[in-house]
C-alpha cells in the first residue's frame, strides 16, 4: 500500500511467479493534496513504467530511497488472488477512501438480493453505497451502469459467489448469449423476483411479427438447472452483465 502526505494512495498486487504487476491510484488529488497534487498525481503516473523497468523488489528499495519525503510503502503483504486486477480493486476499496464523484469515478451498488443460484426476493430499496471503478474498456462511466454484489455459484467459474459485478441498464436489442438481470413479476403491483442467467431464446412467425416460442435462462455453472421461462410468466430485463469489478477477497 502506498501513502501520501499520511494518506493511504494506492495499491500495487504482483504475481511473484510471473512478474505481472497492478497498480490503483486515488482520482482526487486536489482534495487532499492541494499545492502537492500536480507533483503526486505524476509521481503515480510515473510508478508502473519504474516498476517494469526495474522489477518489483528494486522498484519498492527505490521508493524508500528516493520519495520518502513524500511518497512511501508499507511492507508489502500477501494475498490469495484468482486474478490481479479485480483483488486489486478489491483491495484498493478495503485501504483507500477517496471522494465519491457519482458516475465520474464511482458507480452505486445496488442491493438487489440477487442469487444467482435461485431467485431472491426484490429487496433494492435504493443505493447502498458508491464504489469506485474503472471499467474495462470504458475511457468513462455512465448513469446507465451500476454494481450489484452476486451470491450463488451458478455463473462460475467467470462470475464468482460473493463478486461485485457491474451491469449496464438494458433498453433493446438482441439478447442471445448475453448474460442479463431479469425479473420476474408476481402480479401487477407487487415486486418480483431478480436472477442473473445467461440467456437463450426461439422465436418463431406470427403474421408479419416474430414473437418469443421459448426463453431459456441458462447457467455457466453445470451443477445447476437451467429453466425456462413460461408463457404465462411476466417479467421484464433489467440489466446486462459487463464485467467482473471485484472477486472476494480472502
Amino acid at each position: 500500500m502506498f501513502e501520501a502526505l499520511g494518506e493511504s494512495c494506492g495499491v500495487m498486487l504482483t504475481d511473484h511467479s510471473t512478474g505481472d504487476c497492478v497498480f490503483r491510484f486515488r482520482r482526487d488529488w486536489e482534495d487532499f493534496a492541494g499545492a502537492e497534487a500536480e507533483v503526486l498525481a505524476a509521481i503515480c503516473e510515473d510508478l508502473p513504467e519504474k516498476q517494469r523497468e526495474m522489477g518489483t523488489h528494486a522498484f519498492l528499495e527505490w521508493i524508500d530511497t528516493s520519495l520518502s519525503g513524500t511518497f512511501r510503502v508499507e511492507p508489502p503483504a500477501q494475498t490469495i488472488c484468482a486474478d490481479l486486477e479485480r483483488t486489486a480493486q478489491a483491495l484498493y476499496r478495503r485501504l483507500v477512501k477517496s471522494t465519491v464523484r457519482e458516475y465520474k469515478t464511482h458507480l452505486p451498488l445496488i442491493p438487489i438480493d440477487l442469487a444467482a443460484g435461485k431467485l431472491g426476493q426484490d429487496r433494492a430499496t435504493g443505493v447502498k453505497e458508491w464504489i469506485e471503478a474503472e471499467v474495462p474498456g470504458r475511457r468513462a462511466l455512465s448513469e446507465d451502469l451500476f454494481i450489484v454484489r452476486i451470491r450463488g455459484r451458478s455463473m462460475e467459474p467467470d462470475i464468482p459467489d460473493g463478486s461485485l459485478c457491474v451491469f449496464r441498464s438494458y433498453y433493446g436489442g438482441s439478447r442471445t448469449g448475453g448474460i442479463y438481470i431479469v425479473q420476474r413479476i408476481a402480479t401487477h403491483d407487487e415486486g418480483g423476483e431478480f436472477t442473473i442467467k445467461r440467456y437463450a431464446s426461439r422465436k418463431k412467425q406470427s403474421g408479419d411479427e416474430w414473437e418469443h416460442e421459448q426463453i431459456h435462462m441458462r447457467p455457466d455453472n453445470p451443477e445447476f438447472e437451467a429453466w425456462d421461462l413460461k408463457e404465462e410468466d411476466r417479467y421484464v430485463t433489467i440489466a446486462e452483465f459487463v464485467s467482473v469489478l471485484e472477486d472476494p477477497v480472502a
